[in-house]
């Protein structure tokens, strides 16, 4: 698969974290073909989606330390967001797992509840 890149409009300006979100919206592009590519088995997208759930979080650990250590102050809605996006994923990933998971509403909501955060940021 070719690179899908974020849309210009969602760029920081701040490198480290701009190649951050391009690699997490390619992470989604791809979670959304293997989901949805095939109807009975999902062992590979399910795989995607938890690398997705852990590299989101790890992506969310790096912002708020640099922050922090910029002297940066997120505003609590912001770090509230991190921790209602790390739960709502943890929620899916165990889902996908049992099989009980709407996978095709799943991407829209991820796709753009990521985007919408990005958005909030720039």
């Amino acid at each position: 698969m070719s690179a899908i890149h974020m849309p210009t409009e969602l760029v920081s300006g701040v490198a480290e974290m701009d190649r951050q979100h391009d690699q997490l919206f390619n992470e989604i592009v791809q979670v959304k073909c293997a989901l949805l590519e095939v109807e009975d088995d999902h062992e590979d997208g399910l795989a995607l989606l938890s690398r997705f759930a852990e590299d989101l979080i790890a992506h969310f650990a790096w912002e708020e330390e640099t922050a922090r250590l910029q002297g940066v102050r997120f505003e609590e809605g912001h770090i509230k967001a991190h921790r209602q996006m790390t739960a709502f994923i943890r929620t899916k990933v165990a889902e996908v797992s049992r099989g009980d998971c709407n996978i095709p509403a799943l991407m829209v909501f991820m796709e753009r509840c990521f985007e919408t955060h990005v958005v909030n940021m720039t």
